[in-house]
């Protein structure tokens, strides 16, 4: 009886191995994702006066000019430090306050980190500037703006921390991303003024989500050759350069799509001794078809980003309209 239980279990078991064998195979996760951004219609000129007064805190409309890229831009008369700029296409901001009363030996009267980061978070949620998904954004750097001057000519008068600079980053699937979108620059003030801002932001639509086919991806091996043709590139064959650190993240270039790319710290070593070895962080693409072009290079605030903790060793320029 023992017996023959055993082979009704073992036919049963049998059978078993072959319905799981017979089910289709779910193809394996590649994990490499693209998104679109959320579209938005063209704003209007008439949208951008009215931004403007807002963010100015202008008594009057100011005098806005459109220029063939659908840009609104206005430029105070009076005071050069004061600026509004738009996109009417994409919405991004960047705009000044007057920087009149930062100049010379004024000492203002700054927040603390964490108040001027809760100020700066305000601003950008009353002004709806964070619509969307705000786990998305992340505090990853805190800087400033310090000022000294020279007394009688002669010897550097007391150094002053004119403003605190809060840069904002944006995480997606916990990769950052990347490039010339997706980032806030905050600068803080006297009393907690929101002097200046740069705005580069777009809603991500989580719903458009499309994972990549394995065949479409390249390997980090072809990627480093890819560097190395980079690296060679702009610096000629008798560069060299060691590897510090790769990873991938997402590229927002202001376009439609936020991409998949490695990243690559290197440290590049030139044939000509008086250059010292400097840092280079390079893109290349994990699509072998990416729906749009990456610019190679990303600046120091990506780097920073990429380390996601924030930098007190440097001092950052303010917010600005070439940021």
């Amino acid at each position: 009886m023992k017996r023959i239980k055993s082979i009704i279990y073992l036919g049963a078991f049998s059978m078993l191995l072959t319905l799981v064998s017979c089910q289709p195979q779910k193809p394996s996760s590649t994990g490499v994702f693209t998104y679109q951004f959320v579209e938005q219609k063209d704003l209007s000129e008439a949208v951008a006066v009215k931004t403007a007064v807002k963010l100015l805190e202008l008594d009057e409309k100011p005098e806005i000019i459109v220029n063939e890229d659908r840009v609104a831009y206005y430029s105070s008369p009076k005071d050069a430090s004061v600026y509004f700029e738009q996109d009417l296409k994409t919405g991004n901001i960047s705009f000044s306050k007057s920087m009149q009363r930062y100049y010379g030996t004024v000492r203002p009267k700054l927040p603390s980190p964490d108040e001027a980061n809760e100020l700066a978070m305000n601003f950008l949620a009353t002004n709806r500037f964070i619509d969307g998904n705000r786990a998305e954004l992340k505090l990853v750097h805190q800087g400033g703006l310090r000022a000294s001057s020279v007394i009688n000519g002669e010897k550097a008068g007391p150094v002053i921390d004119k403003m605190i600079t809060l840069t904002y980053g944006r995480i997606i699937d916990e990769m950052p991303v990347v490039g010339p979108g997706s980032k806030f620059v905050v600068n803080v003030g006297n009393g907690g003024e929101i002097v200046s801002l740069v705005k580069r932001w777009r809603q991500v639509d989580l719903q458009s989500k499309t994972e990549a086919k394995q065949e479409e991806i390249i390997s980090e091996e072809i990627a480093l050759r890819e560097l190395k043709n980079n690296i060679v590139t702009n610096y000629g064959e008798g560069a060299n350069y060691k590897v510090l650190s790769s990873q991938k993240a997402y590229y927002d270039g202001n376009g439609k799509t936020l991409q998949p790319v490695y990243v690559f710290e290197t440290m590049v070593t030139l044939p000509d001794k008086s250059v010292n070895p400097f840092q280079y962080v390079s893109l290349v693409n994990i699509l072998k078809s990416p729906a749009e072009s990456v610019k190679i290079v990303i600046d120091k605030a990506a780097i920073r980003a990429l380390k996601q903790q924030p930098d007190n060793g440097e001092t950052p320029a303010p917010a600005d309209k070439t940021d």
